[in-house]
């Protein structure tokens, strides 16, 4: 007489398989999702810090990048300087994605009416910047540079 299912021990084996390889690709999906979500903090950090410069270049006021890093550490303002300041914008950044540290003065990016950042009193840029982004175990680094105001995002820090 011919069976045509399988034995308990097949079905469990199988299972086993199907667990071990669940449990084992459960960690490898957590960091890419960790990955993507530092990642695409560090682009809208970034986007904005060329908003920012924009604003200031098309409309030729003062614009800033306030980052907050009391608390929480998760949220940036964006700021017009025309007569006095004003939001215009607070960012919240992705779930898990805090603001690490910064290399810029007060905690803030500002762009003058040409689009440099951090101006002198004579201005020129005096200097460019890092901002830092931390999730769990891993950092993202926005980083300006001097006299250009270029936007880049890296891995490594500057």
């Amino acid at each position: 007489m011919e069976s045509f299912g399988f034995t308990l021990i097949e079905i469990l084996a199988v299972l086993s398989v199907f667990g071990f390889l669940g449990v084992w690709s459960y960690n490898g999906i957590n960091n890419v999702l960790e990955y993507l979500s530092l990642y695409n903090s560090a682009v809208l950090l970034a986007n904005d810090i060329k908003e920012c410069q924009n604003v200031s270049m098309q409309e030729g006021v003062t614009s800033k990048i306030i980052l907050d890093m009391s608390g929480e550490k998760n949220k940036y303002y964006l700021v017009k300087v025309e007569k006095s300041p004003k939001v215009y914008r607070t960012v919240f950044l992705i779930k898990d994605v805090n603001l690490g540290w910064t290399s810029f003065n007060n905690y803030k990016i500002e762009f003058d009416p040409i689009g440099c950042p951090d101006m002198s009193d004579i201005g020129t840029p005096d200097k460019g910047g890092t901002v830092a982004l931390k999730s769990k175990d891993r950092w993202m680094y926005v980083i300006v540079t001097p006299v250009t105001g270029h936007v880049r995002i890296s891995e490594m820090p500057p």
